[in-house]
C-alpha cells in the first residue's frame, strides 16, 4: 500500500563531521520508501551550481576562503538547491531528506556572525525543517570514525574545532525555535537509523499527516 501526505514534510539531518549523516539519511529514504513514501534525499552544498563546485575545492585542498565568502557561497547555492529541488519536492508532498541544510551552516560559519543571523539569513527564503535531526556524537568519536573511512583529522585544531562545532549544534537545539531531535551517543548505525525513523513516523502520524492509496 502506497502512503501520501497531505503536505511536503522537510527532515534535516544535522551534526559534525563523522557522524554518519550521509549514511543515515540514505538509509532513511530507503526505508521510507520501502514502506511506501515517496522520499528522496538531497544534499549541500549541490552538484548544480558554480558555488558549490568553490565550496567543494576549497574543503578538498584544506585551503577553504574566508568565513564571510564561504557563507555568500551556501546562501547562493542554497536559494539554487531550493527553487531547483527542495521546493517542487516539498510542492509534490514528497518526504524530503536533507543531508545538511542551512543548520550546518550556522554551525560552521559562526566564528564571526552569531549563528542566531545566520538562521534568519536563510529563513527569509529557505523552507523551515518539519524536524531536526542532530546526530550528537563526541568530537573523539567521530573523529574514530573519520580515521576509518581514511578522512581523519590530523591535528589538534581539528578536533578543538568539532568540539567548537557540536557545541553550537547543541545550543542551537536548546535556544533555537526550530522543531529538534538530539540523538546521543549512539554507536550502532541501525539503532541511529531506528531513532531517526521512529521520530519521523511520530511527526507524520502525530499531525495526521498520511494518506492511504493503493497503486
Amino acid at each position: 500500500m502506497k502512503r501520501r501526505l497531505r503536505r511536503g514534510v522537510l527532515v534535516a539531518i544535522e551534526g559534525i563531521d563523522g557522524v554518519g549523516k550521509t549514511t543515515q539519511s540514505i538509509r532513511l529514504v530507503e526505508r521510507l520508501n520501502a514502506l511506501g513514501f515517496e522520499a528522496v534525499r538531497f544534499f549541500e552544498p549541490t552538484d548544480g551550481t558554480y558555488e558549490g563546485t568553490v565550496v567543494r575545492e576549497s574543503f578538498s585542498r584544506g585551503d577553504p576562503v574566508s568565513n564571510h565568502e564561504l557563507l555568500a557561497l551556501f546562501i547562493t547555492d542554497r536559494r539554487y538547491d531550493v527553487e531547483t529541488h527542495i521546493a517542487p519536492a516539498l510542492s509534490d508532498r514528497k518526504i524530503v531528506v536533507m543531508d545538511r541544510y542551512f543548520l550546518s551552516t550556522a554551525a560552521y560559519q559562526s566564528d564571526n556572525i552569531p549563528w542566531q543571523e545566520i538562521l534568519e539569513m536563510n529563513r527569509e527564503f529557505a523552507p523551515e525543517p518539519d524536524i531536526i535531526i542532530i546526530v550528537d556524537w563526541p568530537a573523539e568519536t567521530a573523529m574514530e570514525l573519520l580515521a576509518k573511512r581514511g578522512l581523519v583529522l590530523t591535528n589538534a585544531e581539528n578536533e578543538s574545532r568539532l568540539l567548537q562545532v557540536r557545541k553550537r549544534y547543541l545550543e542551537m537545539a536548546s535556544a533555537d525555535s526550530g522543531n529538534y531531535m538530539v540523538i546521543e551517543e549512539i554507536a550502532d548505525v541501525e539503532d541511529v537509523a531506528d531513532e531517526i525513523l521512529d521520530a519521523l513516523l511520530s511527526y507524520i502520524y502525530n499531525n495526521d499527516l498520511a494518506e492511504y492509496y493503493v497503486q
